[in-house]
């Protein structure tokens, strides 16, 4: 990539990759309003489009010894934006659907009603389930069965490998989906045995 005005020297790039405070700062100073203006061009909230800017500083931070060169700063800066708020408007619609489902009538006469509440229990239970996993695959799991994030996204979200995502998520399928059997086969033998 060619240089851009706004680049950093390779004397300074150097003491950025080794923490220099102060080259962070220039680095901060040089393309926050670019992103902040970015950021609010496709939200539209000043808080969301701070936290994206924000966010993406902070993880340049953390993977400085990653970046290529001083060329390569703003893009990585750029593309972690787009990348968070990408993330904010895939919540939300989440959220949304979630939200719309909660706020439906409560209707006596359908025979839905049974199982709405059905679906309701085993997602109450799910829920459940989820909270008990480790930590790990706990956030692994909602990153990407709640939130819809790919296993690239949470592998750099949480600086492991992608292969360390699958394998957490793959094993926190394998517990709750041995949980439901356990559930499901306790839940029949009481049916069966009470008739």
């Amino acid at each position: 990539m060619r240089p851009h005005s706004k680049d950093i020297s390779e004397q300074e790039f150097t003491a950025f990759q080794n923490g220099s405070q102060g080259i962070f700062r220039k680095i901060f100073d040089t393309y926050q309003q670019v992103l902040l203006r970015y950021a609010y061009s496709v939200c539209g909230k000043e808080d969301i489009a701070s936290d994206a800017v924000q966010e993406s500083f902070v993880q340049l931070y953390q993977n400085r010894s990653k970046v290529d060169g001083p060329s390569g700063i703003y893009p990585l800066l750029f593309v972690m934006t787009k990348r968070y708020l990408l993330r904010v408007f895939r919540r939300s619609i989440v959220e949304a659907k979630f939200k719309d489902e909660l706020s439906s009538d409560w209707d006596e006469g359908s025979t839905a009603t049974i199982d709405q509440l059905a679906g309701n229990d085993l997602r109450s239970l799910l829920l459940e389930l989820v909270e008990q996993l480790p930590a790990k695959q706990k956030e692994i799991f909602q990153l990407n069965k709640f939130a819809g994030y790919s296993y690239e996204e949470i592998s750099e979200q949480m600086g492991t490998s992608k292969n360390t995502v699958k394998n957490q998520l793959i094993s926190a399928s394998r517990k709750i989906r041995l949980s439901l059997h356990k559930l499901y086969a306790f839940i029949f033998l009481i049916y069966f045995f009470r008739q």
